[in-house]
């Protein structure tokens, strides 16, 4: 095991929080976030949050301490999560679509001393047994006061090879040597219009947000319909001038698909494109965008939830010459990274990754942290289970996954907690899942065995797709399933996941320019959703359709001359519906240079009611 190089120690995160405050202080005018139409200056945001720790202080929090919320994006929350952080707690962000279950665990597992409420998270609370206890708002405070650092930033819960999911505590040094790296930084750390694009549950989010609010930019907050619908989504970037974005790899090759297709849909005002989460391909796509924007650079994140990000790399100039697949780059001052070799040679094998970019541990988990932190030669490391390759210039590239843990659109996926919620569905007898396809082509399928041997697909694949539904995120939801009377197995008994990838998931015909609109729209489902069964009035998103998807059928329905927009897919989900839209009215069509609909923020009072949340064991 060879380290690549030694960490500095960076500045606490009060040091950051402070320049924030001095933000407030100094320029209190100045924008902070826009949501939609509304617009929160930064003392708009010191003084929110500074009522809010005054809230803290009358329950008797105390730093260490976990404040848990309904995750809807708002200026609201990022005001919650300021306030957290500067008064030493830490954060723990709840999406209210998940089942009781699910929230019972993360509420089990991370213990939140306080949950900030609305009407349905109060009723999951009082349903799962935990006790609520009102009281009553605080008006805003004066200025920002900062309290000591706590040890843990926030709890984040992503998939674990257990089939439960696990809760990452973060430690305070570790976004704190990330920000302060952001800070320091020829590009990122000017201040900039900055689009927060990420759910507030994906650690990306508070790269946004904080690394913006450190440097005096100004965060605009996208909606769900434009996070989904990359037209939306370029047409908020020209109209709130946004200068740098960070988006996964999958939104930013739909992005620079919509600009292809559009040149007059470029933002112009870009000058940092930030992608992470997912390999890094360079499209044809993706190379025409920054031909366009000559002046702008696209940085390669590359970091685990149990770390945050760790390396970068910058590919800036003449797109053309960038490499197919960019190196995940060097690692941050405060990292320290090590290849564990699988030959004499050295030179590729498991990344494994020390220094203050640790994360504090998994909340409740203390035989995943023995497995996945461990000590070596004197020092904590994560094992990532990533297979990389070094240089002599420190520069590292990617290679795949170790173990089983793939990445669709963006997320580290263990197909164990997939598996272990189908097991639960009372017609499964075994079930396995893999991911077919790459990169973006990436499709989650899982492998059913039903209790009947029944092959049939209908009634129960909508059953088993329901099930996933209400006990995973959206991102776990397998996209196609396929029903066996028996897995194949290997030699030593075990689940054949490769003959499984070998099972080919049927697709259909292309598009016949001299058919009907109908039979081509039917068709463009069957295969995008690769189900040669697919009836006009069945559901689309019942059979498997994801945002993703939906992008990819409104691109080609376009270069067809064909105009929808994501809202009209959601609101008519079958291919029969979606045929009379395209044959009616020119009403039901709207072209690509149409602007969309303002969006009208509707901000739900979160912070009326506090509810210290006691989990039950």
């Amino acid at each position: 095991m060879n380290a690549v190089a030694e960490p500095e120690l960076a500045a606490p995160v009060n040091a950051l929080l402070a320049r924030v405050a001095a933000h407030a202080a100094v320029m209190p005018q100045a924008t902070a976030v826009v949501c939609g139409n509304d617009a929160f200056s930064y003392a708009d945001l010191a003084g929110t949050a500074s009522g809010l720790m005054r809230a803290f202080d009358s329950l008797g929090m105390c730093a260490g301490e976990i404040v848990a919320f309904s995750a809807e994006r708002s200026a609201e929350n990022i005001a919650l999560m300021l306030a957290a952080l500067a008064y030493g707690c830490a954060y723990l962000p709840l999406e209210q679509r998940l089942d009781e279950a699910r929230i019972a665990t993360m509420i089990h597992d991370a213990q939140p001393r306080l949950v900030v409420t609305d009407p349905a998270m109060r009723a999951c609370l009082a349903s799962i047994g935990a006790a609520v206890e009102n009281v009553e708002r605080r008006g805003k405070g004066q200025g920002l006061v900062l309290k000591p650092n706590g040890p843990i930033a926030y709890v984040l819960f992503t998939s674990g090879s257990t089939g439960s999911p696990k809760g990452v505590a973060m430690s305070t040094a570790g976004v704190a040597g990330l920000i302060s790296w952001h800070q320091r930084h020829p590009r990122l750390g000017r201040s900039a219009r900055t689009l927060q694009f990420a759910p507030l549950g994906f650690d990306v989010s508070f790269q946004e947000i904080f690394s913006t609010l450190a440097t005096a930019g100004t965060l605009v907050l996208a909606s769900d319909e434009q996070r989904r619908d990359p037209w939306e989504l370029l047409a908020l970037l020209r109209r709130e001038h946004v200068e740098r974005i960070f988006l996964p790899y999958v939104a930013l090759q739909s992005l620079a698909g919509a600009v292809a297709a559009d040149p007059d849909l470029l933002p112009k005002t870009l000058t940092d494109v930030v992608t992470a989460g997912e390999q890094l391909r360079i499209t044809p796509a993706i190379r025409a965008l920054f031909a366009m924007l000559p002046d702008c650079v696209l940085h390669n994140h590359y970091g685990p939830t149990e770390t945050h990000v760790v390396t970068s790399h910058e590919l800036s100039g003449n797109s053309a010459a960038w490499p197919e697949l960019p190196p995940i780059g060097r690692t941050l001052p405060h990292v320290v990274a090590a290849i564990d070799a699988l030959d004499s040679t050295g030179g590729e094998g498991e990344l494994l990754l020390g220094g203050s970019c640790l994360a504090a541990g998994y909340v409740g988990g203390m035989d995943a942290n023995a497995q996945r932190f461990v000590t070596q030669g004197g020092r904590r490391w994560y094992r990532t289970g990533d297979l990389v390759r070094g240089n002599v210039f420190g520069e590292l590239t990617y290679l795949g996954r170790v173990d089983t843990q793939i990445k669709v659109a963006g997320h580290r996926i263990d197909p164990a907690e997939i598996e272990a919620v189908l097991g639960r569905h009372a017609r499964v007898v075994q079930a396995a899942v893999v991911a077919h396809g790459v990169g973006a082509e990436a499709r989650l399928v899982a492998h059913v065995v039903p209790s009947t041997g029944d092959g049939g697909t209908g009634a129960l694949e909508v059953s088993l797709r329901q099930h996933c539904v209400r006990s995973l995120p959206s991102y776990l939801v397998p996209q196609h399933f396929v029903l066996h009377v028996r897995l194949p197995t290997t030699d030593s008994g075990k689940v054949d996941r490769l003959g499984l990838l070998r099972n080919p998931v049927a697709g259909t015909g292309d598009w016949d320019e001299h058919g009907s609109v109908a039979a081509n729209v039917a068709r463009l489902w069957q295969r995008l959703l690769a189900d040669g069964n697919l009836a006009p009035t069945d559901n689309l998103f019942d059979r498997g359709a994801t945002s993703l998807v939906v992008v990819q059928a409104l691109t080609e329905l376009r270069s067809h001359g064909l105009l929808m927009s994501v809202g009209q897919i959601y609101e008519h989900p079958t291919v029969a519906r979606q045929s009379e839209l395209l044959e009616g009215a020119t009403g039901t069509k709207r072209t690509s240079r149409q602007p969309p609909r303002s969006p009208v923020a509707s901000q739900a009072e979160v912070f009326e009611r506090f509810a210290p949340a006691r989990a039950s064991s």
